[in-house]
């Protein structure tokens, strides 16, 4: 065993500074994992090396890395000691031998070198299945094209710059799968809406569709919006409650019946629907996505719906990203006309924020702080010290989100309408870019809890008037992860926890969604603030964009979820040099799905 090759690994890239939370840093059990490679006979330090950035790059979402990209990256380059520093793709092709690497075939070990990356032999092999599930021709029990189908389009599709929504719906009998991308105000959940209620005319409410989301939070928030939509579609009322009892959309999890104890669907047992319709495509993660191509049946046409900009899944994959660049050999289609954001506010107001949306979504980092420091009623900057402190402004924000959380306390010690408790949940927020450090989570949820007299915060959350922010899955009680809240005064003066909305639980439609009392409440934040992480999927009024100075955290894809969560207003907290440095820089993508959907679609026509 190399043992001198792994305490230079540890030493390096095992750091017990948790305050330096987006250093390079091995994940949990990573150096266990080299020393278990370590056992094979052969291996020398490059493959060593080589691993221990792999496993860096997957704790990120990474599925592989380019070998010229190991010494070539400065995050990388930089931990890596002589001479591997300097190593070329060929010199890495060279030094990584031996009976460790498979071939990603009939010999299996735990790496594999394909395409120029190094991956981890079930990762690439995951890769390969999706892609080949992706471009898999239709069965022969699929749904034909009813034949009124593109009249029936014409008669729903008639607004102004609805071409791109139309060819979707006009060619989503031609394949498989189909991808379609857009930033919010785009048209996606009207496009989604208007194929449903065009289905269920041309089909007379036969076909059968199912509709999900990563996370049960974002499967309610489609369910809200997809009764808007189809009202804007043109449904009746009648015709609009048929179409959503039948497709009530649930998460992922739920619809597969996948279960901690269930981890797979069989394949003896395939999803045998008409059409499954995935939302928040971006937050799906590569084996989730696995699993739902390969337990759907192959009569079954998918439509995968998201924002290649957002940020991606926190676990292995950049999936949207990689099914849009596809769309040489996969039907995806991009959405780029702004339709609406907020109705209530002006055409000039409306433009504004897109024009900034559009802005950090291209890296256009001047067009975007030009817009940002020109104030407006609906965009807004704070500028902050180097030590955290918020100059002009800042005091106006800090009393804005106290107000609310005042609001909140009040709301709660009355017979509250629910409509009147959801706005005040989400009324403003705070978006913050990590949970420590100064105009982190934690620094505005600590500021809050003493202004409101909620300090020290308590183990559950039995006050009145605490927001809160279900954090863990417990089917028991019914709560879902990104389930939120208010603690409030219920019967006889007890404090009950009154969900902001229903959603599907693991276990049963019959407990979701129900009162409980907060000592049933385990694991939850107070939702006076959140990462921006946890934000995907939900919308705000007014957001508060709040960035830790010299954060390395914060990237184009995080600042564009956070800014276009605001349905109404954004603020952005935050040093003007960091904001430049965000939307300056792309996040690199460690993946090689794009290439295995080139050469499963290759391999399928020379069949």
């Amino acid at each position: 065993m190399n043992k001198s090759t792994l305490a230079s690994i540890a030493s390096v890239l095992e750091s017990a500074d948790t305050s330096n939370s987006d250093a390079s840093k091995l994940p949990i059990g990573g150096v266990k994992i080299l020393e278990q490679l370590a056992l094979y006979d052969d291996v020398n330090d490059a493959t060593l090396w080589a691993t221990a950035l792999l496993l860096v790059i997957m704790d990120r979402g990474g599925a592989c890395i380019k070998l010229s990209e190991l010494s070539s990256l400065p995050e990388l380059s930089s931990v890596l000691p002589a001479p591997f520093n300097t190593f070329g793709e060929l010199e890495w092709t060279q030094a990584l031998t031996g009976d460790v690497f498979g071939d990603g075939k009939e010999k299996v070990r735990p790496l594999v070198i394909s395409d120029g990356r190094l991956y981890v032999d079930r990762l690439l092999r995951m890769e390969r299945e999706i892609a080949r599930n992706l471009v898999m021709p239709l069965g022969t029990g699929a749904l034909p094209e009813p034949e009124n189908w593109k009249d029936i389009l014409a008669l729903l599709f008639t607004t102004k710059g609805s071409g791109p929504q139309k060819q979707v719906a006009e060619s989503l009998f031609s394949q498989r799968v189909t991808v379609l991308s857009g930033g919010p105000g785009t048209g996606k959940t009207f496009t989604v809406a208007t194929i449903l209620l065009a289905l269920h005319k041309a089909t007379k409410g036969k076909a059968s569709v199912k509709i999900c989301a990563p996370t049960g939070k974002a499967a309610q928030r489609i369910n809200e919006s997809l009764e808007a939509a189809l009202s804007i579609a043109g449904s009746g009322i009648e015709e609009r409650a048929e179409i959503l009892g039948q497709t009530k959309a649930t998460t992922i999890h739920k619809l597969l019946g996948i279960t901690p104890l269930v981890p797979r669907r069989r394949r003896s047992d395939p999803l045998h629907v008409d059409f499954v319709i995935c939302d928040e495509t971006s937050m799906v993660d590569l084996a989730l996505l696995s699993e739902m191509m390969r337990a759907t049946s192959e009569d079954t046409r998918i439509l995968l719906v998201g924002d290649r900009n957002q940020l991606r899944s926190i676990d292995v994959g950049s999936v949207m990203d990689d099914l849009v660049d596809a769309k040489a050999h996969l039907r995806a289609v991009e959405l780029t006309t702004l339709f609406r954001l907020d109705e209530g506010m002006g055409a000039g107001d409306r433009e504004l924020l897109s024009a900034f949306f559009t802005a950090i979504r291209d890296g256009d980092a001047s067009k975007a702080l030009r817009l940002l420091e020109n104030e407006s009623s609906v965009l807004s900057h704070v500028e902050v010290t180097e030590s955290g402190e918020m100059g002009d402004g800042g005091q106006e924000i800090t009393e804005l989100v106290i107000a609310r959380a005042e609001g909140l306390i009040d709301l709660a010690s009355r017979d509250s309408d629910p409509k009147d408790i959801k706005k005040g949940l989400e009324d403003v927020m705070v978006l913050a870019a990590q949970h420590h450090k100064p105009l982190s989570r934690t620094w505005w949820v600590d500021r809050i809890a003493r202004s409101v007299r909620m300090w020290p915060l308590p183990a559950l959350p039995n006050c009145k008037g605490m927001p809160v922010l279900v954090v863990k899955t417990d089917p028991i009680n019914g709560v879902t992860n990104g389930d939120t809240g208010l603690i409030r005064e219920g019967t006889k003066g007890r404090l009950i926890f009154s969900p902001t909305s229903l959603t599907t639980s693991l276990v049963s439609d019959d407990v979701s969604g129900r009162e409980l009392p907060p000592t049933a409440i385990h694991d939850w934040q107070p939702w006076w603030a959140m990462t921006i992480h946890k934000s995907q999927g939900s919308e705000f009024g007014h957001v508060v964009v709040s960035i830790t100075p010299e954060t390395r955290l914060l990237s184009r894809e995080l600042l564009y979820t956070a800014v276009t969560r605001a349905k109404s207003k954004v603020t952005v907290v935050g040093r003007r040099a960091d904001i430049e440095k965000a939307i300056s820089s792309e996040t690199p993508r460690f993946s090689g799905l794009v290439e295995k959907i080139a050469a499963a679609a290759l391999a399928k026509r020379e069949i």
